[in-house]
């Protein structure tokens, strides 16, 4: 379920309609509404160009594939449209997860999918041994930091999987034993093996994440090389036609 707006459609188009039709400034009708000049500003010029359809209520958390986010994102790059233009167009509830999504791909991030699990956040946590919380710690090595996708699949609350993670990474296997009381069972701690191959996958997954940067650079160089050239033949299309103008106008001078 979306979070409810702090200001519903209704007023939103009641203030903007108000002030087009001058019966206030953006400070005195936003006054009356406690809304901040710059908010009655962004509304103002939203409606004008997008009309009352702006302030509809948008559907959150709404499920993404990866290629529909590169599709938005190589748009963007190559022009078609403003991230709130793209936003509208794809009924994407905010400009900032286009933004956001456009930051991941210019630092080399991979593009996923998007699945939301919203119970994740809200489900009630569940004792859970040492042994699996160490499962989960190399689910979330093995997947890239997928928090979530952890979470869902253990059936444990996303925060948990978080603080374990981190707990780990600070104190190791100690920082995942519960000191609030003994613990019911202990575990041994990683052999050698264990430690050196827990270490390995770090490395593999950095090495999979500079390579994944690296071709997003080669993706974003060759959509720069297309536009670059592009630019240079319409360049040369104006500079043609400008010079039949003017052979034109030389033609028609001569004759006169």
């Amino acid at each position: 379920m979306g979070r409810k707006p702090m200001f519903s459609k209704e007023v939103k188009v009641k203030a903007c309609k108000e002030y087009l039709s001058g019966k206030g400034s953006f400070t005195s009708i936003g006054r009356e509404i406690s809304v901040a000049k710059s908010t009655m500003i962004i509304w103002v010029n939203q409606y004008k160009k997008y009309g009352p359809s702006i302030f509809d209520k948008k559907e959150r958390n709404k499920k993404y594939t990866k290629e529909f986010k590169e599709k938005v994102i190589l748009e963007y790059l190559n022009g078609v449209g403003s991230q709130l233009d793209l936003a509208l167009k794809y009924g994407i509830p905010s400009r900032a997860t286009i933004s956001k999504w456009i930051i991941e791909y210019n630092k080399g991030i991979e593009i996923k999918d998007y699945d939301p699990k919203g119970d994740v956040y809200t489900m009630k946590a569940r004792k859970v041994s040492c042994e699996e919380k160490l499962e989960i710690i190399q689910y979330v090595l093995d997947n890239d930091k997928d928090y979530k996708g952890a979470a869902d699949k253990y059936s444990v609350p996303y925060h948990n999987v978080y603080n374990w993670f981190k707990k780990y990474l600070k104190d190791g296997e100690e920082g995942l034993i519960d000191k609030r009381g003994r613990p019911k069972e202990k575990i041994e701690p990683l052999t050698e093996v264990e430690r050196l191959q827990l270490e390995l996958q770090k490395k593999e997954n950095e090495i999979a994440r500079l390579n994944r940067a690296i071709e997003a650079l080669k993706k974003n160089e060759e959509i720069q090389a297309k536009l670059k050239r592009e630019s240079q033949k319409l360049g040369m299309n104006q500079n043609i036609k400008q010079s039949k103008s003017s052979v034109k106008t030389k033609s028609s001078t001569s004759k006169n």
